[in-house]
Parts: structure tokens; sequence; C-alpha cells
């Protein structure tokens, strides 16, 4: 057909430059080669044109995109227009050529889909459009079948003019703000201040219909500015003390991870039916987006990629809130506000400890210098009432020669006595540097590690007590049961932390004897056993026969039981640990080794020290304190042994301490 169109186009091109020359010939007019030169000039601009209408005509067959013309070539073309909307679709910032996201994944599988079922080729032509306000037209205007991407939602106006596939994902838009705009509990708190806010937009989104139906309803008066992109809503808020405006959770979401100065506003949330691709009114693409839409590859297929780009916790979260279930975006939100009090917090104690220091810094010395005076005229004064005698008494001096004698051995006592003070002053000093370290250590580990769990629980009360009436028994027994976790956690941190003061204060016992190493391992193995087949782990234990330690059993114990717990917490399910026990020269060496997911080597140099320490979650997100392995180093050294730690990342670690062997009585 389009060949016929190109031929009839070169009749009527021939014809004109016949009809040209031959008006010209009949005028008389003939300039020669000049006359040539004309006419060959038209000749090229009309030819021109041609091809260009001939290639425009060319271009909308190949785009076409008609399901029934594809099914009968098998082969055709397929155009997807887009605006870039990360993380639904957009460039790779590696490879420009390159289209990803969620939808960009799911159109590329739909494709590959129709391929394989229907025995046809595709090509896939990726259009990018400057505006999203651009990609409705775009698809309503098109001849042939035209998808649009670009995180539509599904609505009861678009639904007139458009067709939908089924929706891929929950469609929830909240209201977000600056984080200096307070949060409304109520919607007649909000409309009495809507004045002071500005309410950033773009045109023709369902962004722009929420803003309207809050100026609508509830008679709101913020003032509303539009911006060319979605993307750049989350920026202007963020920049903009005094601001508001409606976007995706998962862009929410997205940005409050990096920092941004944003929070949510609970009231005011919209949840639709869910995003999904456009297609025009009439095209005929129903068969194949039914069958692959509808299947329940789809469905296991959306939550991969869905998961793939926004993250295991932000789906979770996406899917309990269309739900009704606040409870997971609570404790995102919760997370980013409790990291910024935290650093606030130690930054107020670093500056209250160096307060301190300088106070006993100060204090040490006005006391050594008050005890240097005191001593400098005790001294001066002894020995001018000694002058005094002996100038006025020169005689009585001869003649009480023992007396004086005497007097001088006093004296000498008294210096004595008074060095002897100063050394014991020393000491002290030196003890209350050391109980200051301790101290300063003490109140670190507490700053860091237990204000965090308990302004969980802190967050967690506050939920109970805001929100109970609202929650079901469901929710309120989920609350109840992270409570209790956190609770337990405390309680270990607490325990951990009173035994690690002790030791630094010499308060644990120390009893050491003679110890059946064997027998104590087998204990802690028999009692650890049902945890490791609760997370189906394989637990080995190799114990060389009759082994005999010089050390405190219930050190031992402690040491062995917590490197026990390490090994079980980071090794995946299906894994397997082995506890070793053997004798080498006069050590005795006890090893933990697992095929876990190891730790790095820059934690590796400082996992035993307290200024490093730092709570890792395991495999199956078990909690810890950090302080475990402190504590074993600090046990091990009292019994005359070292520990020290052999690992590689995703192949697993080999914990060793060594203890000294019984030598008999």
């Amino acid at each position: 057909m389009y060949l016929m169109h190109f031929q009839l186009n070169q009749k009527w091109f021939f014809a004109f430059l016949y009809v040209e020359r031959s008006r010209n010939v009949q005028k008389n007019i003939f300039l020669g080669t000049g006359f040539e030169k004309l006419l060959l000039f038209r000749c090229k601009i009309y030819f021109l044109i041609l091809m260009c209408l001939f290639s425009f005509r060319c271009l909308q067959a190949q785009v076409s995109g008609s399901w029934k013309e594809i099914l009968a070539k098998k082969k055709g073309n397929v155009e997807v227009v887009w605006s870039a909307l990360n993380p639904f679709i957009f460039e790779d910032s590696t490879n420009k050529k390159l289209i990803k996201g969620i939808e960009a994944d799911i159109l590329r599988r739909f494709f590959m889909f129709v391929e394989n079922k229907y025995g046809v080729k595709i090509n896939v032509v990726w259009r990018e459009l400057p505006f999203f306000a651009d990609v409705q037209p775009a698809v309503m205007k098109s001849k042939g079948c035209v998808f649009g991407a670009s995180a539509f939602s599904i609505t009861q106006e678009r639904q007139k003019v458009l067709d939908f596939t089924p929706p891929y994902m929950p469609d929830i838009s909240v209201l977000i703000s600056h984080t200096q705009v307070p949060i409304f509990t109520t919607h007649e708190d909000f409309v009495k201040q809507s004045q002071a806010y500005t309410a950033f937009t773009a045109r023709n989104s369902t962004y722009e219909k929420d803003l309207q139906t809050l100026k609508n309803e509830y008679k709101a008066k913020f003032k509303i500015v539009y911006v060319q992109e979605n993307e750049d809503l989350v920026e202007m808020v963020h920049t903009n003390p005094n601001s508001i405006a409606y976007v995706d959770l998962p862009i929410y979401l997205k940005y409050l991870e990096k920092g941004y100065q944003i929070k949510r506003q609970f009231i005011f949330k919209k949840v639709r039916e869910g995003y999904a691709i456009i297609l025009p009114k009439n095209h005929d693409w129903h068969e194949p987006v039914k069958e692959f839409f509808g299947g329940h590859h789809f469905q296991a297929y959306r939550q991969e990629v869905v998961k793939n780009y926004l993250g295991a916790k932000n789906m979770g979260i996406l899917w309990d809130l269309s739900g009704g279930q606040e409870t997971s975006i609570l404790g995102a939100e919760k997370i980013a506000e409790d990291k910024k009090r935290l650093e606030e917090a130690l930054e107020l104690e670093k500056q209250k400890n160096l307060f301190a220091n300088t106070i006993i810094s100060v204090v040490v010395v006005v006391s050594v210098g008050i005890i240097a005076v005191g001593i400098f005229l005790y001294r001066y004064r002894s020995r001018s009432r000694a002058n005094k005698i002996l100038t006025i008494k020169n005689e009585e001096i001869r003649q009480q020669k023992a007396e004086i004698e005497a007097q001088r051995d006093y004296i000498e006592e008294k210096n004595k006595e008074i060095s002897q003070a100063l050394e014991q002053i020393q000491k002290q000093n030196e003890q209350l540097e050391e109980l200051n370290f301790t101290k300063d250590k003490f109140f670190s580990i507490i700053a860091h590690d237990l204000r965090s769990p308990i302004n969980s629980l802190l967050g967690f009360t506050n939920l109970l007590s805001n929100y109970a009436d609202a929650m079901t028994t469901e929710e309120v027994k989920k609350i109840s049961n992270d409570l209790n976790k956190s609770l337990h956690n405390v309680l270990q941190l607490i325990e951990d932390l009173l035994t690690w003061a002790r030791s630094q204060m010499n308060k644990v016992d120390f009893k050491p004897d003679k110890v059946a190493v064997n027998q104590v391992l087998q204990e802690e193995l028999d009692l650890a056993l049902i945890l490791f087949q609760k997370k189906e782990i394989d637990l080995e234990a190799q114990l060389q026969a009759d082994l005999q330690a010089f050390a405190d059993a219930d050190h031992i114990k402690f040491i062995f039981r917590n490197l026990l717990t390490n090994a079980l917490k980071f090794t995946n399910r299906n894994g397997k640990v082995i506890a070793k026990a053997y004798e080498n020269g006069k050590k005795i060496y006890v090893q933990v080794i697992d095929n876990g997911i190891g730790i790095p080597q820059a934690i590796q140099e400082k996992m035993f020290q307290l200024d490093a320490i730092k709570s890792t979650k395991g495999t199956d997100n078990e909690k810890g304190t950090g302080l475990g392995l402190v504590l074993c180093k600090e046990f091990v050294r009292k019994n005359g042994g070292d520990i020290w730690v052999e690992s590689k990342e995703g192949e697993g670690s080999c914990f060793t301490f060594s203890l000294r062997k019984y030598e008999g009585d």
C-alpha cells in the first residue's frame, strides 16, 4: 500500500516537472544553464519533501502496534511513551540507553510473555516525553496502540478516555510536609492553619486532584504552586519550611531514608485501586493483557520487581498500609526520628563528660597545691622555731643534746609520714583517673545501646496510648509481642552491663581450679541444642577426651556460651556449626566454627575492644548487646589465656580461645 502511495507521488512529481518546463517554454523564457539550475533546485526541494512524507508514512505503519496485525504477520513494533519517575520508570545513570524501574521491568516481562505464548517477534520503541502531563494525550491520540507508563493511578475520570491493565501494586498517596510543620490530628486544626502553607503539585495528576479536594471540601486556604515534574515535589518540600504536597508512598519512603527534612501527616491519606499501565480506549490487546496480568505467575513476579526497587521493608510497609495497618510505617518513621535524637543526645553527653573531666582535673590540681603549700608552711615554721631555740639557748642545746636528737627524730618521722601521705594521694589520683575512664566508657555504652531500646519501648507504649482504640486485637497483640521482645533485649543488655561493670571493679568471683573441659562444654552444647534445631542448624561436637584445664568453670561456660550464641546468630538456616576442643603443648584450645555470613576485616580488628562495640542483627534479625565478646576477652585473660577470630565474608568464622593445661598440685 505504501509502495503504491510512493509511486503515485512519483507520477505527480514528474507531471509537475513536465508542466513547469512546458509553461516556461510556451512563454519563451529560456535562460540557458541558469534556468536548468533553477529547475534542478526546485526538483531537489520537491523530492526531499516527498521522501520525508514517505518516511513519516512508513514510520506510522511500523509503530502502529495493532495486535491483529502483529499476530497476522508474526512480528511488529510497539511504542511505549513514558515520563521519568523514580522508582517506577527512569534512565539508568550509567547507561542512558537502558530504561529501568518497576513499570519498565513489568512491560519487558509482558512482551517476552507475548512472544513466547503467541510465537511473535515484538520490537519495543521507548519514547520519553518531557513531562508527566504529556503521556496521557500521547496515548489517547495514537492511531494504533501505544502503551503509557509513569505511575498512573486508576481513576474514574481516566477510565472514561483510557483503558488500564490490572493494577500491579497498591496506590497510596500521602500528604507530606516539612519537618517544621506540626502534625495535625484533626481536619479542623489543619484548615485553621492552612493559610500559612504553600502546596506544591504537578498539573493533570492525582496529586493536583487531591489538593483541590482539600480546598473544595474542607475550605482549606493554602496556596497551590505548580512544578514541571512529579520528582521535584519532595525536593520543594525539603527546601521550603512552610510547605506541603501529596506524593506516592514509595517516593516518600525513599526520600525519608535519605534524611530529607520531611514527615507524613496522618490525616488525608488517599488509597486508590492501584497503579497500572495505560492504553488507548479502542486498543485490541485485551487477550494478551488478560493472559499475562491475570496469570498466577504475574502475582509472584510483581512482588519480586517491587521488592527489587523498593526493598523488602518498604514493600511490606506499602502492602500493610494499603490494608489499614500503620505499625510498620510508624516504625520506619520512628527509626529516622530516633536517629536524629540519638545524635543530639550523644553530642550533649560528650559536652557533659568534657565538663566533668575538667572539674575533676581542677579539683586534683587544687588539692595537690594545697597539700604542697601545707607541707612548705609546716617545714618553714618548724625550722624557724628551731633557729630561735638555737639562738636563744645555745648552751641549753649542748646540755639538752639528747632532747634535741629526740626532736630531730620526731621531725624525720613526720617527714616520712608526709611522704607516705603524698604517695597515697598519688595512688588515689591514679585510681580516680582509672575509675573516671571506666565511668566514661560505662555511660557511653548506656547512652549508645540502652537509650535506643528504651526509645523503642517508648514508641510502642505511645502507639498503645494514642491509637489503642483504633487498633484491632491482632495489632495490639503484635505490638505486645514486640514490646515483650524489646524488654528481653533490655534485660540482657543490663545483665551484660552489670557483669562488665563488676569485672572492671574486680567484683566477679574468680576461683581457678581443676576443670574437666569436656564435661563443661558438653553441658553448654546440650542446653544450646534446642536453639540450633529451631533454626535448622547442624551442631557438631569434636571434643578430645580427658581434657583438664586450670581455670574458673563458670568463666569457661560464659565464654563458650557467648561464642555458640554468636555462631547461631550469624549462621543462615540449614547451616553448620562445629565445636572443637583439643590439647597442644601446655595449652588447651576451644574453637567454635561456622559457615555463616562471615565478618569484614575492619570489624575483626576492633571487635574485642570496648570503644568499638556495636550490636549487629543476625540472619533472622536476632538482637544482641555487643558486650559479649568484650566480656569473653576479660574472662579469658583472667584465666591466663587468649582469644582471637579468623573469618572471611560469605564463608564463615572461627573463634578460638586458649586455657592453661592442668599440671597437677
